[in-house]
């Protein structure tokens, strides 16, 4: 995968791509006349700093606000980058506030790693976005300005909502939807607990995500660390198959996973949920 690049996604929104070597996702800005929005603080300041020096390159309007999509390090550390609000759900807020309260040192992180505190998975991406000083001199913003299930940010001509929709990766995950372009960010929401061994999704988890995620019909999909923007067709197949992948499972058990054979997506979703029903 190539380094972040600079793109547009519609006439309001760009986007940073990710970059899978050291976890970066995805970065958003959604602008309108009162200034310009940005979704997800970032890995570093580093990663967000070089995507606000494309966004002032291209003539976006000047960052007001920093929305994130859930707590994880890779999506909330760069924040500091920007002397601007960080808007959140208050579960991210409590989120992010755990993790300012950690040392960054490499010994502190293994050994939270070992206690089951820190993603084992997480480690060497750390090490690798951050220098020993960097991170001994890390400073973690904590939104200052939360919300319990939906925050509405004026963005002049266009007002962009942030609702909390939870799932199996972050029970705080929240969705970023701008209407007028129909974009909708979707951070790691879709995605998979990492907190397992195996990794897993739960039907209970799916379920209420698809349920809550149905009153949105976007023209363009994100997800935090998908290297395509995907359209409305694959938005709704990706849905789909989630669907489908329950749908097996509730019918099958663990014998949905021989259902699934021959669809590589779809059995990997199946196992998922086989893993999070075994659980």
């Amino acid at each position: 995968m190539p380094p972040c690049r600079f793109e547009p996604v519609s006439p309001r929104v760009d986007r940073f791509t990710p970059d899978e070597r050291t976890d970066r996702p995805v970065l958003g800005a959604i602008r309108g006349t009162a200034g310009t929005l940005v979704v997800d603080g970032g890995a570093s300041p580093a990663h967000l700093g070089a995507f606000a020096a494309e966004l002032a390159a291209h003539g976006r309007p000047p960052v007001v606000a920093i929305a994130l999509t859930h707590w994880h390090w890779d999506h909330s550390f760069g924040s500091a980058a920007l002397d601007v609000p960080v808007i959140a759900s208050e579960a991210t807020a409590a989120g992010v506030a755990v993790q300012a309260g950690y040392a960054w040192d490499e010994a502190s992180l293994r050994r939270r790693a070992e206690e089951g505190l820190e993603l084992a998975f997480s480690v060497p991406h750390l090490l690798a976005e951050y220098t020993e000083s960097e991170r001994a001199a890390l400073r973690i913003v904590v939104p200052q300005v939360t919300f319990a299930d939906r925050h509405v940010v004026d963005l002049g001509d266009t007002a962009v909502e942030l609702v909390l929709v939870g799932g199996d990766h972050a029970d705080d995950s929240v969705v970023v939807w701008e209407p007028s372009d129909r974009v909708l960010f979707l951070g790691d929401a879709l995605y998979q607990c990492l907190w397992g061994d195996p990794e897993y999704l739960t039907l209970a988890g799916v379920r209420g995500l698809l349920d809550r995620l149905a009153r949105f019909d976007p023209a363009h999909a994100l997800e935090g660390h998908d290297e395509e923007v995907a359209d409305a067709d694959a938005y709704a197949a990706r849905l789909a198959q989630l669907r489908r992948a329950c749908d097996l499972v509730e019918a099958h058990g663990e014998d949905a996973l021989a259902e699934a054979a021959g669809d590589e997506l779809l059995a990997e979703l199946v196992g998922q949920l086989v893993a999070g029903e075994r659980r």
